[in-house]
């Protein structure tokens, strides 16, 4: 199975060599895009050079959501079968990528993504995590799946999945969206324990307070299309959609 491997990146150039030079070590087979969203700091110049197989550079910042569906994009024209996420800033261990491409590969079809919750770990700052179990617990009702760390931008999307995808939010809201949208499609989650790494020194592009916001009033739109459904065909009591399973892989 072809895999490409999709890493947006605003002004990383501290950090994204590592990731590039992580993935190509831990997934040699592994195609690797960089999607430099308007970067001012030399973040293209050093994913090629630490080898990135191509890097897409936006003339000005879109977002990471414009950055993720450029790389979709890409990797879709080149025929993937899995694209893989992850992101540029060293947050994630590039070496749990073969083991989540593990899963990914023996369950055609699946999202695989990462959870960082479940292992020891270093520390997730408090509103993240508060952020990340508030998602999870309204995301849980409206999928029906016992599902954990819906936040984590580690993950393994089949083609098959994104080509049926239409990803309109903005921002780390798409990623909530994917999830949504794979569960309604009958694709199954499943989850793989991660490393999350919070580097000293080192602030993370996720805004607690305006992407926590932004994400809720998404999933408030969600719910509430959710319960207009259930009162219209009179099924308030029980789900209305096929089940999507989300298993544990260790």
């Amino acid at each position: 199975m072809r895999t490409v491997a999709v890493v947006p990146a605003y002004d990383e150039a501290p950090t994204i060599g590592a990731v590039v030079r992580g993935v190509r070590a831990a997934c040699p087979e592994v195609t690797v895009v960089v999607v430099d969203d308007g970067s001012t700091d030399g973040t293209a110049r050093a994913a090629a050079a630490a080898g990135a197989d191509r890097v897409l550079r936006s003339p000005r910042r879109g977002g990471k959501a414009a950055a993720l569906r450029a790389g979709f994009d890409a990797a879709l024209a080149a025929r993937a079968d899995v694209v893989a996420t992850l992101d540029g800033d060293g947050q994630h261990d590039p070496a749990d990528l073969s083991r989540l491409l593990a899963v990914a590969h023996a369950l055609p079809g699946a999202l695989v993504l990462g959870d960082r919750l479940g292992v020891a770990n270093d520390p997730i700052p408090g509103p993240r995590l508060r952020a990340i179990r508030a998602a999870d617990r309204v995301l849980r009702w409206l999928l029906d799946v016992p599902l954990r760390d819906s936040q984590c931008g580690l993950r393994c999307y089949p083609a098959t999945l994104l080509r049926r995808l239409a990803l309109r939010e903005a921002g780390f809201v798409v990623e909530t969206e994917a999830l949504v949208g794979a569960a309604r499609l009958g694709h199954p989650l499943v989850s793989v324990p991660v490393r999350a790494i919070y580097p000293s020194g080192r602030a993370s592009r996720f805004r607690a307070v305006g992407d926590t916001a932004r994400i809720g009033w998404y999933l408030t739109r969600a719910v509430i299309r959710e319960m207009g459904h259930r009162l219209l065909h009179g099924t308030v009591a029980r789900r209305v959609r096929p089940r999507a399973a989300v298993r544990e892989a260790s």
